[in-house]
């Protein structure tokens, strides 16, 4: 249940700023959509995914002041509720978007 409010949370939220950036830069809300998509699933990968280069880049700094080197597991990705709601924004927009511009794509 808890999963299902963080993905319902984060599309919302993605919705409502989506719809702040458009109205305060006057443009449309489709051709703000993926822009915003791409930056928040990227965003939402980087911070909670797996390899997070921050995570790795806190380790070497330990390892090169200490001398002490840490055994390195490669941890299996886990990719938050944040990112699937992102991600799913990001599809839903990209549908959206072929769906209004079809016939720019078609013809």
């Amino acid at each position: 249940m808890k999963q299902a409010i963080i993905f319902t949370i984060t599309v919302l939220v993605l919705g409502i700023v989506n719809w702040l950036i458009s109205s305060l830069f006057n443009l449309n809300f489709i051709d703000v959509s993926i822009p915003l998509g791409v930056v928040c699933v990227g965003f939402a990968h980087s911070f909670t995914g797996g390899t997070n280069p921050y995570v790795r880049q806190s380790d070497m700094q330990t390892r090169g002041e200490t001398g002490i080197r840490m055994p390195f597991t490669n941890k299996a990705a886990r990719t938050s509720f944040v990112f699937f709601g992102s991600l799913a924004y990001f599809l839903f927009a990209l549908i959206l978007t072929f769906f209004f511009y079809r016939e720019y794509f078609i013809g």
